[in-house]
């Protein structure tokens, strides 16, 4: 036997053992033991005959169990039945069983054998003028000499060992597949492709290089060709669209199969015709191919599932993960519809697709409901959104896993609850920018100087939100942070200098040891920052809010504090001197052993502040109030206290000598006022006015 012939025997003995349901080789097996000891089928010799009352009932009853969806009536079994040359126009015998019947030369003109079994039913030159013949089995009957037989009529049908009219037996299956798959193998893999390189660029992309918008190619001589916002934002929007594309295709080829017979009388089928990667997509959903329990078989079966459907979803997802750090709600809002929409692409397609390629399948009523169907196709995706939701609102609105990052808050805070989430599986949701620099660093060996600082290109984060973010000793000279949120942010050692924080959110952040000098942080909220041992010299601070903020040890001499609010701020040791400090608010504030020399306090409000060992000396305190403040040793030599309301103030030990403008009211005011230093003169104006009362 040549090899052709025996592919050809191999295939038909496979094709055999593939039927689709047991009774149905139970029959054949009956059939072909009838057969061997009184001759064909097609002859009508072991045919039974049936009344045309009894026809009538089966054919009611059958029609009831169609239209119900098999829920009521009984389903047709005209099994070696002759209906020979009967005239059957328009009857509905869709899903019945009518093996081996004899319906040679009948009428079957626009009748409704939709999914029907017909396997060795001899339909020799019998009218099939409109027959609906989807997905009906046509195994090994005899359809020669049919009339009016259409092609486009045997969708879905199994045609194993059939005899068929010449011109239906001459069509070429492959050319037909070839020519649907070949634009939808293009996009297949153009969007694999897509897909790959949005991994490798996620897998490459750091969090310095997400916040300051650098370019997502690794090369410099295409310049920002690609921003990061470029691809996090348009890059899941292409691949989105790519996919869709793809699987609209991949409609359009599975309607164009659905046309086609499942197995042809040879028995090839479809999928042999097609790539593995796109037939293993619809293997499942034809009925005569489902059977199949080869394991090279299941597992391109679920490999191309995964590929075709799930590579985009897992693609965005990571575009969703990676994008966290960066705080954009908005962003994130976009990939989690975007998500959400991927997921229903993967999940509803393939029930399309069933019913697209199961045309034979009785419908249930029930599937009429439409919304029901939607709700029951699209969960999985509107619990994937939800979810991912959730999460995007704990990250961007709640509080990192770590205590320290969030001193002020309780341990137990539910709102850490998507953070730890995240933190059990080794990740932090929040910006890691350690010892990273996002300003342009000067070439190497430059003098550090001042016109070398100023000529720094900073960075440019404007309104970004850093909550939480990492960036101990990170490089941010002359960094544009306007309206910037740096809430809890840990930037201990970062180099600030000249960076514009105006109106920035610095609440509860760590930046300690900090140099911002030449910095501009009006109107900042610095509400319980610390900016302890910070260099904030000749910055500008003005109508700032550092209410319970930390500033001990800082140098903030020449510094404009101008209105600002510094009420129960930690101001220990802190340097001062020469800095405008008009109307500052710095009621209960700690200053003890504070330099305040040559520092204008005009209209501060220091009531209860303790300024114990504090050095104002040339200091302006007009107009201040320093009722109950704390001033034991304190040196106000030279300042000026003139209106100054000293009401309870504690003035023990302290030096007033040269004080300009104070009065022995003032001092008489305040508590142990005549154990101050004092001129002579303001001594004996005490001693006279306050007399004993001290």
């Amino acid at each position: 036997m040549s090899t052709s012939g025996q592919r050809k025997l191999g295939e038909r003995s496979r094709m055999g053992l593939e039927i689709n349901a047991l009774k149905e080789i139970e029959e054949l097996k009956i059939d072909a033991g009838g057969t061997a000891a009184g001759g064909e089928t097609s002859s009508g010799g072991d045919s039974t005959a049936i009344s045309l009352i009894e026809l009538a009932e089966i054919l009611d009853q059958h029609k009831i169990w169609a239209e119900s969806g098999g829920e009521s009536g009984a389903k047709a079994d005209l099994t070696g039945v002759n209906l020979a040359k009967a005239d059957l126009t328009g009857v509905n015998l869709q899903g019945a069983h009518l093996h081996r019947m004899n319906l040679a030369g009948a009428d079957l003109s626009m009748a409704n054998l939709r999914g029907a079994s017909l396997v060795r039913s001899n339909l020799q030159n019998s009218n099939l003028l409109g027959t609906e013949l989807r997905g009906a089995n046509l195994m090994g009957a005899n359809l020669y000499g049919a009339e009016g037989l259409w092609f486009g009529r045997l969708g879905g049908t199994n045609l194993f060992d059939s005899v068929l009219p010449e011109s239906i037996s001459a069509v070429d299956s492959s050319k037909a597949i070839g020519d649907a798959t070949k634009v939808a193998r293009w996009f297949y893999f153009l969007t694999m492709g897509v897909s790959a390189v949005c991994l490798l660029l996620i897998a490459f992309t750091s969090d310095v290089r997400l916040l300051v918008n650098s370019s997502a190619l690794h090369t410099t001589r295409l310049g920002n060709l690609l921003p990061m916002t470029g691809l996090y934002l348009g890059g899941p929007l292409v691949l989105l669209a790519l996919s869709l594309r793809f699987h609209f295709l991949l409609l359009r080829l599975w309607g164009s199969m659905a046309a086609l017979p499942a197995v042809f009388p040879d028995g090839q089928t479809l999928e042999k015709d097609g790539p593995w990667y796109l037939m293993g997509l619809v293997r499942r959903h034809f009925r005569w191919q489902g059977e199949s329990r080869s394991t090279m078989i299941a597992f391109e079966t679920v490999l191309s599932t995964v590929l075709a459907y799930w590579v985009v979803p897992a693609t965005l997802f990571f575009f969703w993960l990676r994008y966290l750090p960066r705080q954009d709600f908005r962003g994130t809002l976009l990939h989690v519809f975007l998500m959400t929409l991927s997921v229903a692409t993967a999940t509803c397609v393939p029930f399309v697709v069933s019913r697209v390629l199961r045309p034979g399948d009785i419908r249930i009523p029930k599937s009429k409901n439409i919304l029901r169907m939607i709700l029951g196709t699209t969960r999985a995706a509107l619990a994937t959104g939800f979810i991912l939701f959730v999460i995007s609102l704990g990250v961007n609105r709640g509080l990192p896993a770590d205590r320290n990052a969030s001193a002020g808050e309780s341990p137990s805070d539910p709102r850490r609850w998507a953070a730890l989430v995240f933190q059990s599986v080794g990740y932090r949701p929040y910006a890691d920018l350690t010892e990273a620099a996002l300003s342009t660093p000067p070439p190497r060996g430059a003098v550090w100087d001042d016109e070398t600082v100023e000529g720094i290109a900073g960075a440019h984060l404007n309104q970004m939100n850093l909550r939480f973010a990492r960036g101990y000793r990170a490089f941010l000279i002359n960094a544009k942070l306007w309206r910037a949120n740096l809430e809890g942010a840990y930037l201990s050692e970062a180099d600030l200098r000249g960076a514009n924080l105006r109106e920035a959110l610095l609440k509860s952040a760590i930046l300690d040891r900090v140099q911002l000098t030449h910095a501009v942080l009006v109107s900042a909220n610095a509400t319980g920052t610390n900016l302890s041992a910070s260099d904030l010299r000749f910055a500008d601070l003005s109508y700032g809010t550092f209410e319970n903020a930390v500033l001990s040890n800082a140098r903030i001499s020449g510094a404009s504090l101008y209105a600002v609010n510094l009420r129960n701020a930690q101001l220990l040791r802190t340097d001062l001197s020469r800095t405008d400090m008009r109307d500052t608010k710095l009621e209960h504030a700690v200053l003890s052993f504070a330099n305040l020399e040559q520092a204008d306090l005009s209209s501060a409000r220091l009531a209860e502040a303790d300024l114990t060992g504090a050095r104002l000396k040339g200091t302006i305190l007009l107009d201040a109030d320093l009722k109950k403040a704390d001033l034991r040793g304190a040196s106000l030599t030279g300042a000026v206290l003139r209106e100054v309301e000293m009401d309870g103030a504690n003035l023990a030990g302290a030096d007033l000598r040269g004080a300009l403008g104070i009065t022995s009211r003032q001092v008489c005011s305040a508590l142990h006022g005549r154990s101050a230093l004092m001129d002579p003169e303001l001594a004996t104006e005490v001693q006279l006015r306050c007399g004993s009362s001290q």
